[in-house]
């Protein structure tokens, strides 16, 4: 169990440093998963390549590229603009706009509650049932920072008036 923990800390350890630092092992310890690296990805290359392969073929060989050869599909990530990196951030965006929504919907039913309504009241320091529910979304916005930042970077500063219509953007289709 020792063993087992220490491995798991030692990996995260790693990954830190890799990430952060941008450390690598020593090449003669990363000679053999590069050489199994580079004959995994020479393999898939046919379906990669084949413009007449069927299409779940050619995702199963990108998985197999990124997997093996990651410095290289950022790199080229980089290179275009970063597409990838691009789309993954406006996925989370487009997950966590939704999120919110359904938030959103739940806190109408708490204001509909009048103790709930009071208590939130007290302690947003307004009774008027629009500014109560702006408060209420915007602190839930507040909560949600890559969120926030990203509605900010599309929309411009975020208000009780424009967060609908910026989230339900977010939620369709966020370009990034």
């Amino acid at each position: 169990m020792g063993r087992l923990v220490l491995g798991v800390l030692l990996g995260a350890l790693l990954a830190i440093v890799y990430v952060r630092y941008d450390w690598q092992l020593p090449m003669l310890l990363q000679l053999s998963k590069k050489l199994q690296g580079n004959l995994v990805s020479s393999a898939t290359e046919s379906a990669l390549y084949d413009f007449e392969a069927d299409a779940e073929s050619r995702r199963r060989a990108l998985v197999v590229y990124f997997a093996n050869r990651a410095e290289s599909a950022a790199k080229l990530d980089a290179e275009a603009g970063h597409p990838f990196l691009s789309a993954l951030v406006a996925e989370r965006a487009r997950r966590e706009a939704r999120q919110l929504m359904a938030i959103d919907e739940g806190s109408e039913v708490a204001l509909s509650k009048p103790a709930l309504r009071e208590a939130l009241a007290r302690k947003h320091g307004t009774n008027d049932p629009a500014a109560l529910k702006d408060a209420v979304r915007l602190q839930a916005l507040d909560e949600r920072p890559f969120l926030k930042a990203w509605l900010e970077r599309k929309v411009g500063p975020i208000t009780g008036d424009n967060l609908t219509d910026a989230l339900e953007q977010a939620a369709r289709d966020p370009t990034p």
